[in-house]
């Protein structure tokens, strides 16, 4: 059996039971249980299991089924989950009025209909002008670039503190904005440039529900996801901004939000930008550091997207890929498939076409 991903909002105390749950199925020599030993365990067979077992051992193979290497990494990493995990403030209400303004203003994860709660926002606000002025969340939100520039003068705490309803720094409320500007001295936009001139982390980011990857500042500009959530209405201007700021291109959440999640879309303008500042490269930007070994490899998250081109139908794409000279012989992505492979199965001649005109005639090099 393969392992799996954690899930949503694991706790210590959560796979503690789950090691405790396991060592008592063990000691009862449960089938399920011995062949989780057999899997997962690196020095026991499930009839040594059978022996000896201890509760460490049982915390082992419940590490490894999560994809861990032990259960001291395991702990390590959901103690960084703690720090960054942030519940999406969609799933519940909140009582204060500048506070249910910010969070109506901000796409969300949840299954919410985005473009419901931004048209609410855009009421709650035309009823209660000064909700754009209450706090730092909600000028970012507005756009109120002029006003946020004023306020965090001096004050450099404030600049990534975290504030508002999704305890984020004021940077996310800008790219998760999905407010259109109201007047000509409004822009979310300019609000990003203040605060990355300021010194604003182009990477900030979150766990949401306490998942890897990270919903990172990028993930806000360029939107879309499981609801097809609406980009940021000056997508590519703010990606770029947050590139040349220092953003790490390989953004995993970004390309599954573009990618696997959602309606197909078969426009690469998000790889291009990406492409252009590194994506596929180890920049050794600071989620590696600190989830890297749960997060997909930069050169790695290239050939996802044959797969993602390859099984979703989309030729726009894949011409773009064809021209970034990746191994088209490679098994890709979780089908473990060639792009090829991929494509015929699915039936997208379109793409089939590419793939096959990219491949050299006998003695001859491939057409581009």
């Amino acid at each position: 059996m393969p392992s799996i991903p954690l899930p949503e909002d694991a706790s210590l105390e959560h796979l503690k039971n789950q090691a405790k749950l396991v060592h008592e199925l063990v000691g009862s020599s449960d089938d399920g249980a011995l062949a989780m030993v057999d899997e997962f365990h690196p020095r026991l067979t499930a009839a040594e299991a059978t022996q000896r077992f201890k509760r460490s051992d049982a915390q082992l193979v419940i590490a490894r089924f999560y994809g861990f290497s032990s259960w001291s990494t395991l702990k390590t990493h959901v103690s960084g989950v703690e720090e960054f995990r942030r519940p999406d403030i969609a799933d519940g209400e909140l009582d204060d009025p500048g506070d249910r303004f910010v969070a109506l203003a901000c796409v969300s994860y949840a299954h919410h209909d985005p473009i419901e709660r931004a048209a609410r926002a855009h009421e709650t606000l035309a009823g209660d002008p000064n909700l754009a002025t209450g706090s730092i969340a909600a000028m970012a939100v507005v756009g109120d670039h002029r006003t946020l520039a004023e306020t965090i003068e001096g004050k450099p705490e404030l600049i990534d503190g975290e504030c508002g309803p999704n305890r984020w720094p004021p940077l996310l409320y800008a790219c998760y904005s999905r407010i259109e500007p109201v007047a000509p001295t409004r822009s979310t936009l300019e609000v990003a440039r203040v605060l990355l001139a300021a010194g604003a982390d182009p990477n900030a980011g979150f766990l949401w529900r306490g998942l890897v990857p990270p919903f990172t500042a990028l993930t806000g500009a360029f939107g879309r996801g499981e609801i097809d959530q609406p980009p940021h209405h000056d997508a590519v201007a703010l990606a770029r901004l947050l590139l040349e700021a220092g953003a790490d291109p390989n953004d995993g959440q970004t390309l599954y939000n573009n990618g696997l999640a959602g309606s197909a879309h078969d426009d690469p303008t998000h790889l291009r930008l990406l492409m252009e500042f590194g994506l596929g490269t180890d920049v050794d930007g600071p989620w590696y550091e600190r989830f890297g070994s749960q997060l997909t490899a930069p050169i790695e998250l290239l050939y996802d997207e044959l797969e993602i081109a390859a099984h979703r139908g989309l030729p726009n794409r894949m011409h773009y890929l064809l021209t970034l000279g990746l191994d088209l012989d490679r098994p890709v992505g979780r089908s473990r498939q060639t792009p090829r492979e991929l494509a015929e199965r699915k039936g997208h001649d379109a793409v089939l076409a590419l793939l096959d005109g990219a491949r050299p005639p006998e003695g001859g090099r491939p057409e581009r």
